[in-house]
């Protein structure tokens, strides 16, 4: 039977019940929203609030697509510009490690194996509960993506060197970093391992931005931030990464995951 996506009533739902019922972290959400934007009105915050949380709901829409459609209609639906980047630095045996934010739908990663010609691997944060664990790791992997738990990467990649590409979603809460930058016009603690790791084994860094397109498609743009890691000055690599997120979520709000408790920490301390 021909599998025919649909989510669109799906969508709405989870709308009305994540916003006009559950009213999900709403409060934070505004929060973070008015801190990032100063100079907006609260008419223009709320706007983009309802706005990010119909992007959040077809986000959840889309996860029954990502896991069911056949791998020939994914292609379809996900546009790469510039990949020959990551293709032209494999070809050369290195490592390319790519860093993105929670911005646009993240999770449409997993379909790279399917466009890449190089093993693709995912470094995550393993979840707690070991049967969802074990869910999001199969759902993920479907189309070939490597998944490797955070605390195995430095390892994986020290002792193979194994050349290939590295999604690292750079943009998670720090609480424990001692490196500050400004960040949507709040002091933010921000993660440097990735920056650290890519000097020590060599890796060239890029960074990629997620964008919709019409309908349920997605675009994914890479850009190279260094080919030479260890010329770079310290935090250069994790300041540049920040700075070309940060204009991503300037240009469109929605897209970002502002239900994500960013800035749980004082920053200052």
């Amino acid at each position: 039977m021909k599998y025919r996506a649909s989510p669109d009533g799906l969508a709405w739902f989870i709308f009305f019940l994540l916003y006009r019922v559950m009213r999900y972290r709403y409060t934070e959400v505004i929060q973070n929203l008015s801190r990032s934007f100063p100079e907006k009105s609260y008419g223009e915050i709320r706007r983009i609030a309802v706005d990010f949380y119909r992007h959040f709901s077809r986000l959840f829409a889309e996860m029954p697509v990502l896991m069911m459609v056949p791998g020939r209609r994914i292609r379809e639906r996900l546009v790469l510009h510039n990949s020959g980047l990551i293709g032209e630095y494999h070809a050369q045996g290195r490592p390319v490690i790519i860093m993105l934010g929670h911005y646009g739908n993240w999770e449409c990663m997993s379909l790279l194996p399917l466009l890449l010609r190089c093993p693709v691997y995912a470094v995550f944060k393993p979840l707690n509960n070991r049967f969802f664990n074990r869910l999001m790791k199969r759902a993920r992997s479907r189309f070939g993506l490597r998944m490797l738990a955070m605390d195995e990467a430095p390892r994986h990649l020290l002792q193979h060197g194994v050349p290939g590409a590295y999604i690292f979603i750079a943009d998670q809460s720090a609480p424990n970093s001692h490196h500050v930058v400004d960040f949507l016009h709040q002091p933010t603690r921000v993660i440097t391992g990735t920056e650290r790791l890519a000097k020590a084994v060599d890796a060239v860094v890029v960074y990629a931005v997620i964008r919709r397109l019409r309908g349920y498609r997605w675009e994914i743009t890479f850009s190279l931030i260094t080919d030479q890691p260890s010329t770079m000055a310290p935090f250069e690599i994790t300041r540049i990464f920040n700075a070309r997120l940060e204009k991503d979520i300037c240009q469109s709000p929605a897209y970002w995951l502002w239900t994500h408790r960013r800035w749980k920490t004082n920053s200052r301390s």
